[in-house]
């Protein structure tokens, strides 16, 4: 096999990675085929605005359960 026919497997599996991560954390935002087609940097640009999205979406999840241990229950007689 000549190494300038085609993909290399490591940038194919990195492109279906892409793609999956896209389709799937974009709650159907996006198809197969629009993000086959995207230029690169407009994929990885939506990958990073995904990725802080639900980093942000964590940290308030977890400062919430934080308050929650925090505060105990208070019980008045």
């Amino acid at each position: 096999m000549f190494p300038f026919f085609g993909l290399a497997l490591d940038y194919k599996l990195g492109l279906h990675e892409e793609i999956f991560s896209l389709c799937y954390y974009g709650k159907g935002g996006f198809t197969w085929e629009e993000v086959y087609n995207l230029p690169i940097h407009l994929r990885r640009y939506y990958i990073q605005q995904i990725s802080k999205a639900i980093e942000e979406q964590n940290k308030a999840e977890k400062g919430e359960s934080t308050k929650a241990k925090r505060s105990p229950p208070t019980f008045s007689r």
